[in-house]
């Protein structure tokens, strides 16, 4: 038995995305060691804010022993993945990419650092969810060192979008391919509040994006020296910024009417976390080749039958903006919270017999 309800009956809107239609800021967080620190006091602002950003990882810990990512920490990115935000490529091992490729060449440096972080993505799943990593749409240069023929090696074979640090107005438009600059707001780079206010009313002016590039997310009475990493750990943590520096940014950003994007959505990009929801995107907007999946391409789409189409995670509905009628007939969905981030959604169609609510 399908139940089909009107979008008058089901859960009222809290808050409408607000996709590529005005200027906004995207933070973009770099390092996972720091997964802790982004975890504890980061994660909270932004569900309370409801503001997405995006996390730029390697598969290593930068001390430790120089150690692989353990499983709780995975099991920490993939949920912060869940909650809507970008998990980007940040290089395997966070080498320099100007001297690892002086050493090894530029395909050795593609090969170890580029190929071996999303082989290593690729591999991960969560342990209780079994999700794993959306394929990475951005890269984060490892200390912001590069040149243009590192660009052109990276895009668009492996990303939509390379960030590196400041470059002229450093503002960037929608749907922007190739180089990204960004403005860093910790460690030897950070600028001062005043001067971030002014870029941002530049971009709401220009109707474009700033990218704001940040570390570790810790409040000033945090000692670094008592993580006990070493005296090699020092400079690293000089990149902070506190919870409380953030909540000002976001709260400007807000009072100047600017949106919260990732850096992938900047991009124009739209991610899907089930691999069968975007093989079915990818054919029904005739782009089964193509490397990224656009969100302008899915803008127009009124209906979408997603039954028996073996889908167990509806990241990616968000996008589209204009749908008006789903079925989700035969999956295996558990999770139906996206679905209030869709304005025109009037009614959806699915099984009686399931056994999570739908509304």
């Amino acid at each position: 038995m399908k139940n089909h309800i009107p979008r008058e009956k089901t859960k009222k809107i809290n808050s409408m995305p607000q996709y590529l239609d005005r200027p906004g800021i995207a933070f973009s967080f770099d390092d996972s060691f720091r997964i802790y620190d982004w975890y504890k006091y980061g994660k909270g602002i932004f569900e309370d804010n409801n503001v997405k950003v995006t996390f730029n990882i390697n598969a290593f810990h930068h001390f430790e022993g120089k150690r692989e990512h353990t499983q709780k920490e995975i099991d920490m990115l993939l949920e912060l993945q869940s909650k809507g935000h970008e998990i980007a490529h940040h290089s395997f091992s966070h080498k320099k990419a100007t001297e690892y490729s002086n050493k090894f060449g530029m395909n050795g440096w593609i090969e170890n650092e580029i190929e071996s972080l999303n082989k290593w993505m690729k591999s991960q799943r969560h342990s209780k969810t079994l999700e794993g990593f959306k394929r990475p749409v951005t890269f984060a240069f490892p200390h912001s060192l590069f040149n243009e023929q590192y660009i052109k090696e990276l895009v668009p074979r492996y990303f939509k979008i390379v960030r590196g640090h400041l470059h002229n107005d450093n503002l960037i438009s929608f749907n922007h391919s190739g180089f990204a600059p960004s403005i860093c707001l910790d460690g030897y780079y950070s600028v001062n509040l005043f001067y971030l206010k002014k870029m941002m009313k530049l971009a709401k002016k220009t109707g474009r994006n700033l990218i704001l590039t940040c570390h570790s997310i810790l409040p000033k009475e945090i000692n670094w020296e008592d993580y006990s990493w070493g005296e090699e750990s020092k400079k690293s943590g000089t990149w902070r910024i506190t919870p409380e520096t953030l909540q000002e940014i976001i709260d400007q950003a807000k009072r100047m009417g600017l949106a919260f994007y990732t850096t992938s959505e900047i991009s124009g990009v739209a991610t899907f976390i089930d691999p069968n929801f975007e093989k079915y995107v990818k054919v029904l907007i005739s782009n089964s080749t193509a490397n990224w999946i656009l969100i302008a391409d899915l803008c127009s789409i009124k209906e979408l039958d997603l039954s028996k189409k073996e889908i167990s995670n509806l990241d990616g509905i968000q996008y589209f903006i204009n749908l008006e009628k789903i079925t989700l007939d035969s999956n295996n969905l558990t999770n139906f919270r996206l679905l209030d981030k869709l304005p025109k959604l009037k009614e959806i169609i699915y099984n009686s017999d399931l056994n999570v609510n739908v509304i």
